[in-house]
C-alpha cells in the first residue's frame, strides 16, 4: 500500500504546481480548446462557379482582341483567342485548351480539372439558333463541371464571336 500512495504522490508532483484544483469550474481557455472546431459552410458549387475577368487581366493574359467571349450582365466570364481561353474559378485565372471546335454556335474547353462548353440557344434559351452571324452575339448557355470535386454550374448569357 505505501508503494502505491508513493507512485501518486510522485504522479501528483510531476502535474506541477501549475495545476490548481478547479472544484468544477472551467476557464474559457479550457472551454475553447475542447469545443468542437467551427465549420465554415462551403459553398458546393464554387469550384465550378464562373467569376468575371476584368478587360486588363485579358489583355494581360494575351486574349484581347477579336476572337470569342461568353458575357452575363455585361461581366465576362469567358474569353477566347485562337489557341487560348480563361475563366476565373475561385479567384484563380485558369487557361483551357479548345477541346472541340470553336465558333459563332459556341465551343468547349478544358485544363486539367475544369470542363466548359458553350452553346448558342434561340431566343427561348433551348437548341441552337442557325441564323448567327459572325459578328453578332446572342443568347447562350454555359456549363462548368470541376471533375475533381465533381460541381457542375450552368448559367445562361451572350455568345459573342468575331468583330
Amino acid at each position: 500500500m505505501k508503494g502505491g500512495w508513493l507512485a501518486w504522490a510522485s504522479l501528483l508532483a510531476a502535474c506541477g504546481p501549475g495545476v490548481a484544483e478547479s472544484n468544477g469550474e472551467v476557464s474559457a481557455n479550457q472551454i475553447e480548446r475542447l469545443s468542437t472546431p467551427k465549420t465554415e459552410e462551403r459553398d458546393p458549387l464554387a469550384s465550378a462557379r464562373l467569376e468575371p475577368i476584368a478587360a486588363e487581366e485579358a489583355a494581360r493574359e494575351g486574349l484581347a482582341g477579336a476572337g470569342c467571349a461568353f458575357t452575363r450582365d455585361g461581366r465576362l466570364l469567358l474569353a477566347v483567342v485562337a489557341s487560348d481561353a480563361i475563366v476565373r474559378v475561385e479567384g484563380e485565372i485558369r487557361h483551357l485548351v479548345h477541346s472541340g471546335p470553336v465558333g459563332p454556335t459556341g465551343g468547349f474547353f478544358e485544363e486539367r480539372q475544369l470542363s466548359v462548353s458553350v452553346g448558342r440557344a434561340d431566343e427561348n434559351g433551348v437548341g441552337e439558333d442557325d441564323a448567327v452571324d459572325e459578328g453578332r452575339g446572342g443568347p447562350a448557355r454555359i456549363t462548368v463541371t470541376n471533375r475533381r470535386t465533381d460541381a457542375r454550374h450552368e448559367l445562361a448569357g451572350v455568345w459573342t464571336c468575331g468583330g
